[in-house]
């Protein structure tokens, strides 16, 4: 029996005693262990927790509970020393075990024993495992030309790993002109000019490109370990930038230990000192050897080079292997070169070195290639489909029954002299080259076309150190290919791919087959499938990136927008190293290049536009060997049998040993990888939107059906699976589906009750919320209860409890949300979640009805916010410290305390709550007596409020304004701040708002004597009339009236007459009977007041006057008002135009 995840360390039982520990994570040999036991009653169960931090860490912890005293013993076959709670073997590998527990240790000749006492103990085995990097811990570092220096140094480094090799080039940019080009983007992004900021992106790109590649290598350095720098220059310190300078900067090789060789006249002597202990026996070779054939010699003898004038040359040929890898490498001169001789020892591989190839004529042929394939499938159009469009563009290229590509083969083979091409042969390639495709060598004598061909165009020590990164880290428990389809309804890619355990063998039962590599396809089309959408997916760990789409230009098109080759740098960062597919046509060595340094580990591109339908058929076939037959991605894209040679338009870029992250034995199935992607994608999606949110749904679903066809159900990871499915769902039914299957599985887990019961609350606490979200809270309280019932096996009870204060309070049950609160509150402190913490003191004072006992809440609140160094809830706290102190009268410490959260919203710059603030502090200052001081914040917060550009706000701010005006008894002035709140709101339909501070603005008409504001007054009332509700217009209208009435008796007839006009056009106008019932009010007070000014009071006016007195129960006084001439009532009463 194996114990512990299938894709971590495990620990191997034979009849119930612990005989191994797996390392297959790291592709180790197994630990050989073994466990003895004395014991004559009693039980014992085991669990297993893995984490993972760079290393994968797995603790076995045996639990007995024993009837008597017991001898448990373990051997190991390696030194043991004794700790502080235990026993540690350090073993080879970089693997440790540690036994420890809650019993005595002892360790003994060839392992560790333990006394177990009768009752119950424990004893954890921890397993700590870290990946060995075939790298040496030094990397060379120097000028490209420096070739026979880098040589020299690399000699003498151990043989046995790769030496990293730095040929440090100088950016493209000075670091002062990438600044101020920089500043110059900063500031077009601010002013949001597109056209600009893209030009300006643009300029930056061969920087950020160059940059991207110190970034890449400085962290791939640190990642396998090495420490030590040999600089075989003085490099200037903007040649090694590794981060950045607009964002601080950093050195490429900082943290390294330094080793200065730059001026040492015997550089052998001086490097071997350096770097290694005992006596060289050195390799003398002669000033003008081919140093690229010397250190490849040199390392093959494991002897360090020595640069003697008339020594003769190395007998490279002598010294070549004889295996089937190739490594190829085009001499230009300069120390990359080094890298190729490094790697071909390394991979005990032949090293086949050429001159470098004219490049014009090849590129010139390969162009014309490009135009006749794209015109040949357009000119084939839609009028074929499937393999007969492969069929007929073959026969369309082959006019004549020739070789469609004889033109590219012709100019590439002449650039591969014949020895070079004789001493590869038959043996699958590595091409370290500057851009000559050579899969297209095909001559008389060799034919290169269905070779496996990895072609290192760029960054050569990057590309190596990636590939042998990858060689040894373990692999993550699910892995994904994301797949931007150019057409969402096609399914080009979809309707063909093994979805569901590709690599399987089918014998047998579904839980006993086995997967040869999982990796799940997420389709992306139409809006998902943007470049936003992959940026927020850099988390998952992707191996596979297929861009099945492309543009006019035949350049990446991602959600419709297209993605140039120099946004690349800028946009794509590829954490876990991933194969990139790109079917669109675009340089394949630059756009290669900047994929690799994007974080890429290899990248599969076309030489010319292939049609998606005929890319989705190739990248299946392609996809199926990378996956199910784990082969290198350069044996992929090889020998595909794809019809008409659409394979002849791919290359790849990278290693021919490049490939996926292997699995390492055969132990996951099917059903375990898809819940171990399931649990990845719940990880994404909590926190993510449309339309991503909804895809990563969908292939939850697809992955838990997965799962249950290989009857890979009764785990809890497929209840954790469940669990994260039904949080993400907005479907209720789909929701009581999940639930009932929640509530059929987790009875039956064999768990230790406090796992068990940590699902349990978990199911509660979202279905409770559910039930919140929907406003049934009877129910979610039911199920809140039930989840803190399960006690502290759930991690966040306290924070359920919170949530049931909240609900409680709401439902009118005060005290049990008081108690609720505490114990989270109290919870919150004994496990130090500060953040928490101050959420809980929060509750607790909105809670609180004692203003006093809410102010101390607020204090505790803050205090524990600067510990935490959080402004924002500093400043929150402070103000609900002021608005509680000023709700408790006192209002010196009110202001104390609404200054000081003035200050910090103002810091963090939230101006909507240091408005909130300001307001708070003029109510203070207003109660206290100190109107001059009210004005002031009055006045701060009007202006806050205008820049801000609130309407209800600003309406407010005008109001308040007003009312301390008033109170200085400045009533014009005060009248201006009541009239611009009051016509703000009704502008912005505010009907309520505008209702409440309508009386202000009247009262405040009558005592500046304003009678053009009684006029706006009831122009502005008619209009919430039309709008409001009953409870609004029912006070509205009297008031609306009584403003007519005001204003016609104080203002002139000409403003009078005026009036009338513009209130009945804009309040009464249309069909009587279509009124609402206060509008009809209105127009019908209009006709009494018109007859009324212009003399007209007859029986009928004072009879229609009496009736609306009875209509509206006598509020409105027509009647008597009316009886009374204009002429006698009127302050100027002139003489009517209408008369």
């Amino acid at each position: 029996m194996d114990l512990g995840a299938p894709h971590g360390i495990r620990f191997r039982f034979e009849a119930g005693l612990l005989r191994a520990v797996l390392l297959d994570v790291h592709g180790k040999p197994p630990l050989v262990v073994c466990e003895h036991l004395t014991v004559e009653t009693g039980a014992r169960d085991l669990v297993v927790d893995e984490s993972r931090d760079g290393r994968v860490r797995t603790v076995l912890r045996r639990r007995f509970d024993l009837s008597a005293p017991a001898q448990w013993r373990l051997d190991v076959d390696a030194p043991a020393a004794r700790t502080a709670d235990g026993v540690v073997f350090m073993l080879p590998d970089d693997v440790s075990l540690h036994v420890s527990g809650s019993s005595s240790y002892a360790a003994v000749p060839g392992g560790v024993a333990v006394a177990l006492p009768a009752g119950c103990s424990e004893v954890h085995l921890t397993v700590t495992s870290a990946p060995v990097f075939d790298v040496a811990d030094t990397v060379v570092v120097c000028r490209p030309d420096q070739v026979r220096q880098a040589a020299v140094v690399v000699s003498c480094l151990p043989a046995d790993r790769f030496t990293p090799i730095v040929a440090l080039h100088p950016p493209p940019l000075a670091e002062a002109d990438y600044l101020a080009l920089h500043a110059e983007y900063t500031a077009s992004r601010a002013l949001d000019d597109p056209a600009e900021t893209d030009r300006l992106r643009r300029a930056l790109t061969p920087y950020r490109s160059w940059l991207r590649h110190h970034e890449r290598l400085a962290d791939l350095l640190r990642r396998v370990g090495v420490r030590r720098a040999v600089f075989l220059c003085d490099p200037d310190p903007e040649h090694v930038n590794a981060v950045d300078p607009a964002d601080g900067g950093g050195l490429l090789f900082d943290g390294l230990d330094a080793v200065r060789l730059s001026q040492s006249p015997n550089l052998t002597t001086a490097a071997w000192q350096a770097l290694r202990d005992g006596e060289p026996e050195p390799l003398d070779v002669p000033p003008d050897a081919d140093f690229t054939a010397a250190l490849f010699t040199a390392l093959r003898l494991g002897r360090p080079l020595r640069v003697v004038p008339g020594a003769p040359q190395p007998a490279f040929a002598e010294h070549q292997p004889h295996g089937d890898e190739a490594v190829l490498v085009e001499d230009d001169g300069t120390a990359d070169t080094l890298v190729a001789a490094a790697y071909a020892h390394h991979r005990g591989a032949r090293l086949v070195i050429t001159p470098p190839p004219d490049l014009v004529e090849v590129r010139r042929v390969v162009a014309e290639e490009q135009e006749r394939f794209t015109a040949a499938a357009r000119a084939i159009g839609d009028a074929v489909k499937g393999i007969g469009f492969v069929e007929a563009l073959w026969r369309y290229l082959s006019t004549g029954d020739h070789d469609p590509y004889a033109a590219v083969e012709a100019v590439v083979g002449a650039q591969v002299p014949a020895h070079a091409a004789a001493e590869v042969g038959d043996r699958r390639l590595t091409a370290f080259t500057t851009g000559l495709p050579y899969s297209f060598v095909r001559t008389a004598e060799v034919d290169w076309t269905r070779k496996p061909i990895g072609h290192v165009v760029a960054d050569p020590t990057l590309v190596v150190l990636t590939e042998l990164y990858g060689a040894a880290v373990e692999r993550h428990p699910g892995t994904f290919s994301l797949v931007f389809d150019s057409d969402e309804h096609s399914g080009s890619y979809r309707v063909d791919h093994d979805r569901v355990d590709p690599g399987r063998t089918d014998d047998g039962p579904p839980e006993a087959r086995r997967v040869g590599h999982h990796t799940h396809p997420i389709v992306l089309s139409g809006a998902a499938a943007s470049v936003d959408v992959l940026d927020e997916l850099a988390g998952l760990p992707v191996e596979l990136v297929f861009f099945n789409t492309h543009g006019d230009d035949d350049g990446i098109v991602l959600g419709g927008q297209e993605l140039p080759d120099w946004l690349v740098p800028h946009r794509v960062a590829l954490r876990h190293r991933p194969i990139v597919f790109n079917n669109s046509c675009r340089s394949w060595t630059g756009l290669g290049r900047e994929f690799v340094r994007a974080g890429a580990r290899g990248y599969i591109g076309a030489l010319w536009s292939v049609p998606p339908n005929l890319a989705a058929g190739f990248a299946r076939t392609v996809v199926h060997r990378l996956t199910a037959e784990e082969a290198p991605a350069a044996h992929a894209v090889v020998d595909t049998g794809t019809p008409g040679g659409v394979e002849r338009s791919y290359l790849y870029v990278g290693t021919v040993n490049g490939r996926l992250d292997e699995w390492r034995d055969r132990s996951t199935t099917g059903g375990a990888a898809a819940l171990a992607g399931c649990a990845l994608l719940a990880a994404v999606a909590r926190d993510r939107g449309e339309p991503l949110a909804r895809v990563l749904h969908r292939e939850i679903v697809a992955l838990r059906e997965i799962a249950e066809q290989a009857a890979a159900t009764g785990t809890a990871s497929y209840a954790d699976v469940l669990l994260d499915e039904l949080e993400l769902t907005r479907d209720d039914a789909e929701a009581a589906g999940l639930v009932a299957k929640l509530d059929s599985v987790l009875p039956g887990l064999d768990l230790p009750a406090a796992e068990a019961g940590a699902r349990w609350a978990e199911r509660y606490r979202i279905t409770g919320q559910r039930h919140e979200e929907r406003g049934e809270y009877p129910e979610a309280l039911a199920d809140f209860e039930r989840c803190v019932g399960q006690g502290d096996a759930y991690r966040d009870r306290a924070g359920v409890l919170l949530r049931m204060a909240r609900l409680l309070a709401d439902r009118g049950r005060p005290d049990q949300a008081r108690r609720a609160a505490l114990e989270a509150q109290a919870a919150f402190r004994v496990n130090g979640g500060g953040a928490r913490l101050m959420e809980a003191i929060g509750v607790l004072g909105e809670l609180s009805d004692d203003h006093a006992t809410a102010a101390r809440y607020a204090v505790e609140g803050h205090d524990v916010a600067v510990e935490l160094d959080d402004r924002r809830r500093q400043a929150a706290f402070k103000f609900e410290e002021c608005v509680r102190h000023h709700g408790a009268g006192d209002l010196a410490a009110a202001v104390d305390a609404g200054v000081r959260a003035v200050e910090l919203f103002r810091a963090e710059g939230d101006g909507p709550a240091e408005l909130a603030a300001l307001r708070e502090l003029g109510a203070c200052h207003r109660d206290l007596g100190e109107p001059a001081t009210a004005r002031h914040y009055a006045e701060l917060g009007v202006a806050l409020a205008e820049r801000l550009g609130g309407p209800l706000d600003l309406a407010a701010c005008h109001h308040e304004l007003g009312r301390v005006l008033t109170g200085l008894g400045e009533h014009p002035a005060a009248l201006e701040h009541y009239r611009h709140a009051v016509e703000l709101l009704v502008a912005k339909g505010e009907w309520e708002q505008g209702a409440a501070l309508l009386p202000d603005l009247a009262v405040g008409a009558v005592r500046a004597d304003d009678p053009g504001a009684l006029w706006t007054t009831a122009l502005c009332g008619g209009l919430i009339c039309e709008i409001a509700p009953r409870a609004t217009w029912a006070s509205v209208v009297p008031l609306v009236v009584d403003s007519l009435r005001r204003a016609i008796e104080t203002g002139p007839l000409e403003l009078t007459e005026r009036g009338m006009t513009d209130f009945a056009h804009a309040v009464t106008t249309g069909n009587r009977d279509d009124m609402p019932f206060p509008v009809g009010v209105l127009a019908d007070v209009v006709v009494v007041l018109l007859a009324w000014l212009m003399g007209r009071v007859d029986h009928d006016i004072t009879a229609f006057a009496r009736e609306l007195d009875r209509t509206t129960g006598g509020v409105l006084e027509l009647a008597g008002y009316i009886a009374v001439p204009y002429a006698d009532r009127a302050r100027n009463p002139g003489r009517s135009r209408r008369a």
